[in-house]
């Protein structure tokens, strides 16, 4: 009697949900979770439909007979324990077709009671989720393009990834390759592990012709090709006893493009039995080439960043900013030995007599013979300015006499530069680095000191920084006292430069730059009191000046119903971090009533070097009052796609030290480089130090239309600059 009640319970609980589940269109199976085997009782229509199995298939069966190669068994092992114990959750695990083919499913746990409680079933809700999956995995490599380009993985390892991600959703034995094509249209291997390495050295280096595969024919037509028997396609013929030793049957190939639109690669799926795609399988090759597209795009900008932020682009050396990074590393620790000046009295010569593209290769030729020398494992030589090599080699302090000594031998034997046979007299400065002297700033500074002092004997000399005030010195400390008493009487003036429409010549707004005529010093440069400035902790006060001066004068223009420019104040890496700064900024402009669009604030890409998180939170302050900002001298400092990305700056200054040089080829493709990627960024770009009408015409056809620099207008007292 009580077994006949128990099966009619179970009855209407059965034929329950099985009418829920043809009215919701919902798989789901029953499982008497008493047994150890825990067989299915029940499998409503939408289950068999979702899975391609028959009733024989599945009642009574264990539902292990979904799982693959792809299962996760640590997943299968919690579905099971959770449905031995009364516990309803959900779960996400492949699970796999009656033909082979994997997919996501969602399976939510609901425990059923009978007979007041003492007999117990599972419920089982099963969805494919594979079109979710498949969104989110796209998300996901999208994402870690960004991320993985930003910590430095490089782009092969990038793809590579990409390739896993699409073999996870096809049948097991599917294999990924993604070929680049190069400029004389041959194949070239970059990601593809799974795939069998001779069919892959067999590939790469061979020429993309229509007839070689579905990769080549895909490059060629600029759309997917899908071949369905490789082993009678005529695409395939070339190829056709690699594809019965590796034992393919289909093939899908997918090109993908570079910004232009122009297809620079191939994806290429390559299946073991036969397949070909439904839409949903369309919709996703549709959406992972331009993923492969975007990784390739950043990885290339990335690259070439950094290779403007750490490569002297005239002498391929290392340059001041990588020096200076590397050395601050090389320094972590008790470490000991020395940081080095280096120069040759003939570079000024060779300048003066051929130009400074013939000192350029003196640099180069110096760089390659102490680099390729070796001395120690633990140097660097970098080119730190036009004229100066710095080097820094970690060893014991009794062998830096002996070392320098190797090092000037290098140079033994004559340079030639054009027709000149040169015999260099290298002047070396040297600061000696010990587990008390391990300052970057110091030792940069002590040697360069010692350079200076080499440089006043005759023939080779090598001087040791000795801890005393020298005459240069001196002269630094007496601006930097005087410099406190010009705040003072603010002999400190404002000049403006125009920024101008290059392609109308109007003005479209202002820098302010600070200039210093003194009645005991004259006229000091700018870098000159603007370093004593930072180093002696007066650049809050002079850069206030500065803005005040601003202020003032578009005060008086708004009284005298004048038009207003925007006008750019450079600010430092201290007084951006500075917890006054916004305040005291947004006070000032209230003073004066100035509204915050006509300030503008530049700063240089150090303040993303500094603290990126913390720069991120005050530009958002500025934002919210209305100031914007510029990224001054652009591509010289810490270039990366994160820093713009990160911050929202309108501007970016194309650096002088680039547009000057733009007659050189390698120069002319980084202003293209910051142009464009300004431009697809939606920031404005400006070309620093133009003085020529070909620079204005080369900068035009590029796409930057806003210039800076003598060929427009020089720096001009503010009293000038109310007639603009």
């Amino acid at each position: 009697m009580q077994n006949s009640k128990l099966e009619k319970e179970k009855y209407i609980i059965i034929e329950w949900l099985s009418r829920l589940g043809v009215e919701f269109q919902t798989g789901f199976v029953i499982v008497n979770s008493q047994i150890e085997e825990q067989p299915i009782l029940y499998a409503n229509q939408a289950f068999y439909d979702m899975t391609g199995y028959s009733e024989i298939d599945v009642l009574g069966k264990n539902g292990r007979f979904l799982h693959g190669e792809k299962t996760d068994r640590r997943i299968s092992a919690k579905i099971r324990e959770c449905s031995i114990s009364d516990k309803a959750d959900t779960f996400e695990i492949v699970n796999y077709h009656k033909n082979k083919n994997p997919f996501w499913n969602e399976i939510t746990i609901q425990p059923i009671s009978v007979d007041g409680g003492k007999h117990r079933y599972t419920l089982m809700l099963m969805k494919n989720v594979n079109n979710r999956k498949r969104e989110e995995a796209l998300i996901q490599l999208q994402q870690e393009a960004y991320t993985g380009i930003e910590k430095g993985y490089m782009l092969s390892s990038l793809l590579e990834n990409i390739c896993r991600i699409i073999e996870s959703f096809f049948k097991d034995g599917t294999t990924c390759t993604i070929l680049f094509i190069d400029d004389k249209n041959r194949f070239r291997d970059v990601a593809g592990k799974s795939m069998p390495k001779g069919f892959r050295d067999f590939i790469d280096g061979k020429v993309a012709t229509p007839q070689s595969g579905s990769c080549g024919a895909a490059f060629h037509l600029g759309q997917s090709v899908i071949v369905e028997n490789m082993r009678e396609d005529e695409l395939w013929r070339e190829y056709r006893d690699f594809v019965i030793e590796y034992g393919f049957q289909s093939s899908w190939s997918v090109p993908f493009l570079d910004k232009n639109g122009n297809v620079i690669g191939t994806l290429g799926i390559y299946f073991p039995t036969t397949s070909v795609p439904d839409e949903k399988d369309y919709y996703f090759l549709e959406r992972i080439a331009p993923t492969i597209s975007l990784t390739v795009k950043y990885s290339r900008q990335q690259e070439e960043m950094l290779q403007l932020a750490y490569t002297d682009r005239a002498t391929g050396l290392r340059n001041r900013n990588y020096f200076m990074i590397e050395l601050a590393s090389l320094l972590e620790g008790n470490k000991e030995g020395l940081v080095a000046f280096l120069s040759v009295d003939e570079y000024v010569k060779v300048v003066d007599q051929y130009g400074h593209r013939a000192g350029d290769q003196l640099i180069q030729e110096i760089g390659k013979r102490f680099g390729v020398a070796n001395l120690s494992g633990d140097a660097l030589i970098a080119r730190f300015s036009d004229s100066t090599l710095a080097l820094v080699s970690l060893m014991p302090l009794d062998k830096i006499s002996e070392y320098l000594e190797e090092l000037a031998k290098l140079l033994a034997e004559p340079i030639t530069v054009r027709d000149m046979e040169l015999f260099l007299s290298l002047k070396t400065g040297v600061s000696i680095i010990t587990a008390m002297q391990t300052d970057v700033e110091e030792l940069i500074r002590y040697a360069d000191s010692a350079l200076s002092k080499a440089k006043l004997r005759a023939g080779e000399s090598i001087c040791y920084y000795e801890n005393e005030h020298d005459e240069y010195m001196m002269k630094n400390l007496r601006i930097a006292n005087e410099l406190t008493a010009a705040l003072r009487r603010e002999e400190i003036k404002v000049h403006l430069q125009p920024k101008v429409d290059m392609r109308t010549g109007e003005v479209l707004s202002f820098e302010a730059l600070a200039r210093w005529n003194s009645p005991d010093l004259g006229n000091i440069t700018p870098d000159v009191f603007i370093s004593a400035a930072e180093k002696n902790g007066k650049i809050r006060i002079l850069e206030q000046s500065v803005l005040k001066q601003v202020l003032v004068w578009l005060q008086k223009r708004q009284e005298q119903k004048q038009v207003l420019r925007q006008v750019a104040i450079n600010i430092s890496a201290d007084h951006f971090f500075h917890h006054s700064f916004v305040p005291n900024l947004v006070d000032m402009t209230l003073e004066y009533g100035i509204d915050p669009a006509f300030i503008q604030l530049e700063i240089t890409e150090r303040i993303g070097f500094v603290d990126i998180e913390a720069a991120r939170k005050i530009f958002k302050q500025l934002v919210k009052y209305g100031f914007t900002s510029s990224v001054d001298d652009f591509g010289t400092g810490y270039s990366s796609l994160s820093y713009l990305q990160k911050l929202p700056v309108s501007e970016v200054k194309i650096d002088r030290s680039f547009i000057s040089k733009m007659h050189e080829a390698d120069t002319l493709a980084i202003v293209r480089t910051i142009t464009q990627l300004a431009e697809n960024l939606g920031l404005t770009a400006v070309a620093e130090g133009v003085e020529t009408e070909e620079q204005k015409q080369q900068l035009l056809n590029l796409g930057c239309h806003v210039g800076q620099g003598y060929y427009f207008y020089r720096p001009m007292p503010l009293e000038d600059a109310n007639i603009l």
